[in-house]
């Protein structure tokens, strides 16, 4: 019951903070609000250097010191391993800190399913979600491959080796669903511990596939690493890539996104929740935060309090029904 009502009353403690409405409201908002840091935040990466929560990550921290937005440095700590248990374990081990935040991959939902771990994605405290993070096929920029028909063509006579970030995570997900839809020959798949070293491979032609978020791709990009395709629900209209497919338009339907989320332990005191609410918020609205993910390709999406645990339970359920078809949950 405690954990259920935390989930709600930090909608409460935004709506004080943010809306001018009753006497009563606004006095807890203003309480809550008098809360802040007294030392340095740990900001806990699920992944590894390079990747995209990495940078996202840093870009934050950076953006929190160079507008003053805390009294306090963010510290971007990377705790790979596990699919993001590792890291999940670390911020359980955190709990009732308010000094510890957590930025999430899809992982986040999935591991502890995958892995029948004794939390789940419910025992940590939600402070906001910033954006949904997209996936694109691709491939060596010397590969003869020019289109995802090509890659099909080629999938159909033999096994291909391909590389993603952690072992049955939102990558191989992906690559399980590519090889059913597209009737291809099985796909090797070698997991790394991040986004970043998933496209050096690439780069190497130590793999010959990967779905890399475009924060990881694009700096590789037109020189060394070319996307073919999106596999976004619609096409990314209005960025430079928005001549790119999307797979789903090609005859392949598979659609998806990750969520880029923050969350602190379990049990965060409700005014440190409400604290980090405001603060994301205040980088959300940014214009160098919003540069940031036109540039790498995100689509910005700011939920908190109650509409974000709405969303976060569907999506919840979304993987639980992905992954079964997979053949990842018994």
């Amino acid at each position: 019951m405690r954990r259920i009502g935390r989930w709600s009353r930090v909608g409460v403690t935004v709506l004080g903070l943010f809306l001018a409405g009753t006497g009563a409201v606004v006095f807890v908002g203003e309480a809550l609000a008098a809360w802040q840091p007294s030392k340095p935040v740990e900001f806990v990466i699920m992944a590894g250097p390079g990747g995209g929560a990495d940078i996202y990550a840093r870009f934050i921290s950076g953006m929190i010191e160079k507008q003053k937005l805390a009294p306090v440095a963010f510290v971007p700590v990377n705790r790979a391993g596990g699919a993001g248990a590792v890291a999940m374990e670390y911020a359980r081990g955190k709990e009732g800190d308010a000094h510890t935040i957590m930025i999430t991959l899809s992982s986040f939902i999935m591991t502890p399913m995958i892995q029948k771990l004794p939390f789940t994605y419910k025992d940590y405290t939600p402070i906001a979600l910033l954006a949904l993070d997209n996936f694109w096929l691709w491939v060596n920029s010397e590969s003869p491959w020019k289109s995802v028909a090509d890659v099909v063509a080629e999938c159909k006579k033999r096994e291909f080796k391909v590389a993603g970030t952690g072992s049955k995570q939102e990558d191989e997900l992906i690559f399980a669903f590519f090889e059913q839809r597209a009737e291809c020959k099985p796909i090797s798949y070698v997991p790394f511990k991040g986004g970043g070293t998933v496209a050096a491979n690439l780069v190497g032609k130590h793999v010959e596939l990967t779905v890399n978020n475009p924060s990881e791709g694009l700096p590789h990009y037109p020189g060394k690493l070319r996307p073919l395709a999106t596999f976004a629900e619609g096409r990314h209209a209005g960025t430079p890539y928005e001549d790119m497919p999307t797979i789903k338009e090609l005859g392949y339907p598979i659609t998806y996104q990750m969520i880029r989320g923050i969350f602190g332990p379990p049990k965060m005191p409700e005014e440190a929740q409400a604290y980090y609410a405001t603060l994301m918020k205040k980088v959300f609205d940014l214009k160098e935060f919003q540069d940031f993910l036109s540039k790498n390709v995100l689509d910005p999406t700011f939920k908190t309090g109650p509409e974000f645990a709405k969303w976060l339970d569907g999506y919840n359920e979304l993987h639980k029904e992905i992954m079964t078809k997979a053949g990842w949950l018994k």
